[in-house]
């Protein structure tokens, strides 16, 4: 028998998902699909190999994994939200608001390049010693008991403010936006503590104090709406993680079921 190619509407009918979810599994590749007359067509036959694999990804579930307790622990941000639009979010937030951005896991990991860095930060994360530095101070964050945007200072003296990314009441990771400073600093007391950083993390100290003008300025009042739009950031990168780990429980639910069906 010809395989059958299904319409968006079947496919929809199929997996029980919505067609935005379906189109965005098509573009982060997790989908099986090809376009006939500019029309994104399923091959029958595809999606139901791809179900008995979504089956055979998760065998022997227990009753936690089904209401969503261990699987949901033991997975990264990275496989809830791609990483290509957590860089496009990022990008986007730095641009709007001046400011550098980044996204890490909860070991202080960044999950894509840092957005509109700053030359000072550049510096700092030239050597492997200052990235490590970085994610030290990041993960110490990440391991805080926050559960609303808040701002910190870094091993560097720099401040940023954090946001936590959780999804299902599990934290994933951390938005993170700043290098900035709220008071003017001393440019005597900054030269001292960034030829104490260049010593330490194995980079010229004299870079690091020509550099403190790379590093905003922002009011105490800007530094709060900042600190406010980061946790809306959050909040959406966390509704987007969810949103994807119920389509994944959907799936992985009528994979099992399709598996049974056939094995009758």
């Amino acid at each position: 028998m010809a395989d059958k190619l299904l319409t968006t509407r079947e496919l929809e009918e199929k997996l029980q998902l919505d067609r935005v979810t379906i189109y965005r599994m098509v573009k982060d590749g997790e989908l099986p699909a090809m376009r006939v007359g500019g029309q994104w067509r399923f091959s029958a036959d595809a999606i139901d190999a791809w179900l008995r694999a979504q089956s055979g990804e998760t065998p022997g579930r227990s009753a936690s994994s089904e209401n969503g307790s261990s699987d949901l622990d033991s997975l990264p941000l990275v496989d809830l939200v791609p990483i290509a639009t957590l860089q496009t979010i990022q990008n986007q937030f730095a641009e709007l608001v001046g400011v550098a951005a980044f996204i890490t896991d909860l070991e202080g990991q960044p999950l894509a390049p840092c957005s509109r860095c700053s030359s000072f930060c550049q510096i700092v994360h030239s050597r492997p010693e200052g990235m490590a530095a970085c994610q030290e101070s990041w993960r110490s964050i990440a391991l805080l008991d926050e559960e609303e945007a808040a701002i910190h200072v870094c091993h560097a003296g720099i401040q940023y403010a954090t946001a936590p990314v959780g999804v299902g009441g599990h934290k994933f990771g951390m938005v993170t936006a700043g290098q900035f400073f709220i008071d003017p600093p001393d440019p005597d007391e900054f030269r001292v503590h960034a030829m104490a950083t260049g010593e330490r993390i194995g980079v010229s100290g004299e870079r690091l104090a020509d550099a403190m003008d790379s590093i905003e300025l922002v009011s105490q009042e800007r530094a709060v709406q900042l600190t406010n739009l980061l946790q809306t950031i959050a909040n959406a990168i966390s509704s987007i993680g969810y949103q994807s780990y119920q389509a994944r429980q959907t799936l992985a639910q009528i994979a099992r079921l399709t598996s049974q069906a056939s094995d009758q």
